[in-house]
Order: structure tokens, then C-alpha cells, then sequence
């Protein structure tokens, strides 16, 4: 139940978690299905960056003295779905790549959004640099990786 903002600062950083958690085996699956050499070794470079956002994510459960148990993602579950529909239908394997491409968009955007949300609610909440600065850092890498595969 939430009943204030801190209750929904720690959901929201749950169902952050979750999904960086979710991208970890995702990306390995989004790149052994690109047939697209600079789409394989991005999504190999997203890893990296996703096990670092988690290393970032994961002591502020410790900062807020509550367990990281995770909350599903109903829009990470949707672009999933979405992309497992397209992915079923195409006839070119080369198209299966702007597919991902899309999904990879997609997960940007929910990650900058949660991410954002955190933020705003950190701020009312006057929360401490050392909860608020690591989720600062990783709305800003994200939002370049989010510009850069844009540009694609």
C-alpha cells in the first residue's frame, strides 16, 4: 500500500530494479538475434552499462533500509509482448533488427522515465546526495544512450 512518498520512491526504485535486472538477460538476447554487427557489439556495450546502473541502484536499498524486492514491470512486460508479435511475423531476418532497435528505444524511455520519477520524488523528499546522485548519473547516461541510438 502507499500511503506516502517515500512508499512510492521505493516502488518506483523496485520496479527500477527489476527492470534493469530483466535487461541483463535481455540484451545477451537481443544480441545473438542482430544480425547487425554495430547492433550486436551496442547491446554488448548496453550490458555493461546495465550491470554497472544495477551496481548504482542496489546500495541505495541499503540507504533506505528496505529489501530490493522486485516489482514486475507491466510496461517492460508490454514492449516485451510487442516485440515477441513482430518478431513472429517478419519474413526478413534484417528487419528483426529494427525491431530490437525499437525495443531498445522502448526500455530507454521506461528507464529514463522511472528514473525521472525517482528524481522528482527524491527532491520533495529532500533525500541525501548519496540516494540522489547515483540516480542522477543514471538518468544522464541512459538519456545519452537513449540520444545516440536515436541518431541510428
Amino acid at each position: 500500500m502507499i500511503e506516502s512518498e517515500r512508499d512510492l520512491f521505493v516502488r518506483e526504485l523496485r520496479e527500477l530494479y527489476h527492470i534493469e535486472r530483466e535487461l541483463e538477460d535481455l540484451q545477451t538476447e537481443l544480441a545473438d538475434s542482430a544480425t547487425d554487427e554495430d547492433l550486436e557489439e551496442y547491446y554488448m556495450a548496453h550490458s555493461e552499462t546495465t550491470t554497472e546502473q544495477i551496481g548504482r541502484i542496489e546500495p541505495l536499498f541499503d540507504g533506505l533500509q528496505v529489501e530490493p524486492g522486485p516489482i514486475e514491470s507491466s510496461s517492460l512486460e508490454g514492449l516485451r509482448e510487442e516485440r515477441e508479435a513482430l518478431v513472429e511475423d517478419l519474413r526478413d531476418p534484417v528487419l528483426g533488427d529494427l525491431v530490437e532497435t525499437e525495443l531498445g528505444r522502448g526500455i530507454e524511455r521506461l528507464e529514463i522515465t522511472k528514473l525521472e520519477t525517482l528524481l522528482t520524488l527524491a527532491d520533495r523528499m529532500d533525500l541525501p546526495a548519496e540516494i540522489v546522485d547515483p540516480l542522477s548519473s543514471g538518468r544522464n547516461r541512459r538519456r545519452r544512450t537513449d540520444s545516440r541510438k536515436s541518431g541510428r
